[in-house]
């Protein structure tokens, strides 16, 4: 998940290279952080959905109760949950955009 976070922001650094020209102008670089922070969100979140969707839960029967119980999978980053990520992401590209 990490991989795709720095490959989305680096991917949306390059990108403003590609379009401003390379060294990025000063005035151009808070907004190619948050072009890159949000690429990122929008990887991190598509790739939830994709393990999310391959994922079932899973059902257990209690023996001593007979009650059933259904599991569903969680997926963690640094004790996040991935569902969290992308808005982590996205809060940071804008932070980062006001940075001075």
């Amino acid at each position: 998940m990490l991989v795709f976070a720095v490959l989305g922001y680096a991917l949306g650094k390059v990108g403003a290279e590609q379009i401003w020209g390379a060294p990025l102008p000063a005035a151009y670089r808070p907004g190619s952080e948050l072009a890159g922070m949000l690429l990122a969100a929008a990887i991190v979140y598509g790739l939830h959905r994709l393990i999310q969707s391959r994922q079932s839960p899973r059902a257990y029967i209690d023996k001593a109760t007979g009650e059933e119980i259904i599991v569903h999978p969680k997926n963690d980053l640094f004790f996040i949950p991935v569902k969290i990520w992308p808005y982590i992401l996205a809060v940071l590209g804008i932070v980062f955009f006001f940075q001075k």
